[in-house]
């Protein structure tokens, strides 16, 4: 792997692993600016398995309501 795609793959990892994986890799890509193939490039070459779960699916919290939320900036909820 590249340098560049380590680099990546640390952003990748970070998001995911702040969110405990309950993601999308289209959601990841949204939310780093990469291209969703490259994600799953290197969500599958470092072995990485996100939710799966359907995007717009009302009873689930999307990327960005969790980024923007309390408890990921350091606050209780």
């Amino acid at each position: 792997m590249t340098p560049r795609n380590e680099a990546r793959a640390y952003r990748i990892w970070a998001l995911g692993n702040a969110l405990k994986w309950e993601c999308t890799q289209e959601e990841i890509a949204d939310e780093l600016g990469l291209h969703r193939q490259m994600v799953c490039r290197i969500c599958k070459a470092k072995g990485w398995k996100t939710s799966g779960a359907v995007m717009g699916d009302p009873n689930r919290r999307g990327v960005d309501q969790v980024i923007n939320s309390r408890f990921m900036q350091g606050r209780e909820r």
